[in-house]
């Protein structure tokens, strides 16, 4: 292998490698839902992406140049498909690998889909500032990745029977086999209620109403688990076509 070849082909398909890299990872990053804020994406872009996609295809050039025993000039253009091949080829796979563990939302009939929820609060837990904005808060916890705060409609509020009947939907971003929906009443009340009989992919039964079911208290599961008197139901709605 010629040293002079294959450093030229190493800093030629390094600087190709990182220039594929920008778009590859601005996109990848963004369907990962990496922060914009403060730049945090863009830095992580400028200084490590790049730097990590020169230095992969450097060494790929090195590589390449290897494998096409290249010894002279004439190899040059053999070294350097081969070095291109191997880069791309390392590059696109992990993005594909970064791509595989983005959620991918469930659908229906081909449209997004969001969890809508009602909640019966006896008015013994409804408070003075119980109706007022951010009292009321919900969310569903679905992995990790997924894990966000429920729209609560406050102009749905009504009394009926004794209760305070909330209304709420949640985005269905993932396909998850763990859902829960967490509820935060002022700061006196944290609840839970287990989404365990909501399928990762909702299907057509699930577009009506549940059974009413009691939450839990949050800090209490399994054999530990005390019930409320809060009771909720919920169904799978059709938000539109999907993206």
């Amino acid at each position: 292998m010629s040293w002079k070849v294959a450093l030229l082909v190493a800093l030629l398909n390094g600087i190709v490698t990182a220039m594929v890299t920008v778009p590859v990872s601005d996109h990848v990053t963004k369907r990962m839902g990496v922060s914009d804020f403060e730049g945090k994406r863009g830095f992580a872009i400028a200084f490590i992406f790049i730097p990590a996609g020169f230095v992969g295809g450097f060494l790929a050039g090195l590589l390449g140049t290897r494998l096409a025993g290249a010894v002279d000039w004439s190899g040059f253009w053999k070294a350097a498909a081969l070095a291109v091949l191997v880069a791309q080829g390392g590059l696109f796979s992990i993005a594909g690998l970064g791509l595989l563990s983005v959620p991918r939302p469930p659908q229906l009939h081909g449209e997004a889909l969001a969890l809508e929820v009602e909640v019966r609060l006896p008015l013994s837990l409804v408070g003075p500032r119980t109706r007022e904005p951010d009292q009321v808060r919900m969310s569903l916890y679905a992995g990790d990745q997924d894990n966000h705060y429920a729209r609560i409609d406050r102009d749905r509020f009504r009394e009926a029977e004794g209760h305070l009947l909330v209304t709420a939907v949640a985005d269905l971003n993932s396909r998850s086999a763990r859902r829960i929906l967490s509820l935060g009443i002022e700061d006196h009340t944290w609840l839970a209620f287990d989404l365990d009989d909501l399928a990762p992919s909702p299907t057509d039964k699930d577009l009506e109403w549940s059974a009413p079911a009691p939450m839990r208290q949050a800090r209490t599961s399994g054999e530990r688990t005390q019930r409320t008197a809060v009771m909720l139901r919920y169904r799978v709605v059709r938000t539109g076509a999907a993206d």
